[in-house]
C-alpha cells in the first residue's frame, strides 16, 4: 500500500473560534499522577477573538471544556508545559499569561510592557519560559516566580518566533530579516547565526533528539539544520508563505502549515512530501502532532480545527535516497 493512503482527514471543526485561529498545540496529561489511570488529549488554540480555548479528544470527538478570557488582543501564541498542566498564551496586547489547564484558572499574568512578545516556548524541564520579540532580545521568565530570569541578547531584529530544545540546552530563534540564531542558554551566548532565509522566518521547531532544527519562512521554503554546526541540511521549495512547523514525537516526520491552505508532512530525512493535505479553505497558521504520533491538528484563518489520522512509519519503510545541501 503507498504510504500517502494511510492519511485522512478524522474531523473538522469549524466555527471553532468567532475569527480566524493563530496558533495550536496538542498535549497529554495525567492529572492523578497514577500510570494506571489513562491520560487524556488536551488540544488548545488561541486566535484573534482574544481567547485561548482547551479542548479534549475522546472517542474522536472534539469537546470544548474551557474558554479563557483574559488577553485584550490577538493570541498568538500558546504552549503547554512538559511537566506541568500549565497553559502559556502569549498576545499582541504584549502580555504573557499562565493558566491552569485543568481548571482554566488565570495563575499569572505579566506584562511585558514595551518588549512586546510574539511567539514564546517552554524549556525542556518546565522551569522557563522563553519569549521572543521586537527588540532581539529573548526573555526567559521562570513559570513558578512569573519574573524575568535572564535577558539574551541576539542583536539582531524582530524575532517572530523561538523554540527551546528538550533538554533545554538551547535556544533558537527566527528573526524577520531571515536570520536564525542558536543560543547556548548554560552559556548565556549566541553560538551560531545563520543567513537561513530572504524573509522573515516565522516557526522553527528543535528535533526530539535536539540535533537538529527545522524552520519555515514567507520566502516559501522549509528547511533542515545540524544544530552543532547550523550546517544546512536539506531544503524543500513550498512555494508558498510557510508559517508553522512541527517535527513528530519519533522524530522521523515533519509537519508543515502554509498559507495556501495546505499541511503537508513531510520524511525528516531529505525533506519528501509523504501527504498534502488540502481541507482548509484559507492559510493555516499552526500545526502539532499528538504524543503517540498518530495524528495531526491544523488551525487556519477559516475557523476551523481539523484532526489528521498520520500513522507512524513502519519500522523497515523503505525511504527514497537524498541528497544532502552541499
Amino acid at each position: 500500500m503507498p504510504v500517502n493512503t494511510i492519511y485522512s482527514i478524522l474531523l473538522k471543526k469549524e466555527n471553532a473560534h468567532d475569527d480566524p485561529i493563530y496558533c495550536c498545540t496538542w498535549a497529554k496529561i495525567n492529572f492523578s499522577g497514577d500510570s494506571a489511570v489513562p491520560s487524556k488529549d488536551f488540544i488548545v488554540t488561541g486566535g484573534l477573538d482574544c481567547l485561548v480555548k482547551v479542548w479534549t479528544l475522546q472517542n474522536d470527538r472534539l469537546q470544548l471544556i474551557h474558554t479563557l478570557k483574559g488577553h485584550r488582543m490577538a493570541v498568538v501564541s500558546v504552549a503547554v508545559s512538559p511537566t506541568a498542566p500549565i497553559i502559556a498564551s502569549s498576545s499582541l496586547d504584549s502580555s504573557l499569561i499562565f493558566w491552569d489547564l485543568g481548571t482554566g484558572k488565570m495563575l499569572t499574568e505579566i506584562p511585558t510592557g514595551a518588549s512586546d512578545v510574539w511567539k514564546m516556548a517552554f524549556s525542556g524541564d518546565g522551569e522557563h519560559l522563553c519569549t521572543g520579540g521586537h527588540t532581539g532580545k529573548v526573555h526567559i521568565y521562570g513559570v513558578k516566580s512569573g519574573t524575568l530570569d535572564k535577558v539574551l541578547d541576539t542583536r539582531g531584529k524582530f524575532i517572530l518566533s523561538v523554540a527551546c530544545s528538550g533538554n533545554s540546552k538551547y535556544i533558537a530563534t527566527g528573526a524577520e530579516d531571515g536570520v536564525l540564531c542558536i543560543l547556548d542558554v548554560t552559556q548565556a551566548k549566541v553560538v551560531h547565526t545563520v543567513q537561513a532565509h530572504t524573509k522573515p522566518i516565522r516557526n522553527l521547531a528543535f528535533s526530539p533528539c535536539n540535533k537538529r532544527l527545522a524552520t519555515v519562512s514567507n520566502d516559501g521554503f522549509a528547511r533542515l539544520y545540524d544544530v552543532a554546526s547550523a550546517g544546512l541540511q536539506y531544503s524543500l521549495n513550498l512555494k508558498c508563505w510557510a508559517v508553522g512547523i512541527c517535527f513528530s514525537g519519533d522524530g522521523t516526520r515533519i509537519a508543515t502549515a502554509a498559507a495556501d491552505g495546505t499541511v503537508r508532512v513531510l520524511l525528516t530525512e531529505g525533506l519528501i512530501v509523504l501527504n498534502t493535505f488540502q481541507e482548509h479553505t484559507d492559510m493555516v497558521w499552526g500545526v502539532n502532532f499528538n504524543s503517540n504520533n498518530k495524528r495531526l491538528v491544523s488551525v487556519s484563518k477559516d475557523s476551523c480545527i481539523n484532526i489528521y489520522e498520520c500513522p507512524p512509519l513502519p519500522p523497515k519503510t523503505e525511504k527514497k535516497e537524498a541528497t544532502l545541501v552541499k
